[in-house]
């Protein structure tokens, strides 16, 4: 029950988002995807992974910001609303840049 309610907090503040804050969260998911991404390749190239292992922890890191971390600001009295804008804007920019790093993964 946890994951359904989890995603169904997360719609309603989605629903209550203000356009003018998405820039800042695309700005800033792209800045994620491109940090965390490039520490993964460095770190597994430092680490001497296997092909597979190298594919799995860029792809991992590469991933969206998670719905736990909306929650996490909503308990914490965090600006939750900046958060649920991060998770709709990585996740769209993630339909993106997965299958380009895994073309380049692969």
């Amino acid at each position: 029950m946890a994951i359904p309610i989890m995603l169904i907090t997360l719609g309603v503040a989605v629903a209550r988002l203000n356009p003018r804050g998405i820039g800042k969260a695309a700005f800033l998911s792209l800045i994620k995807l491109i940090i965390c991404t490039g520490v993964a390749w460095v770190v597994a190239d430092y680490f001497d992974l296997s092909h597979v292992a190298f594919g799995v922890l860029v792809l991992q890191v590469a991933t969206p910001v998670a719905v736990t971390s909306y929650l996490l600001a909503e308990k914490y009295g965090a600006d939750s609303d900046a958060v649920a804008g991060l998770v709709v804007t990585s996740t769209l920019m993630s339909v993106g840049a997965l299958p380009l790093i895994l073309a380049v993964l692969l």
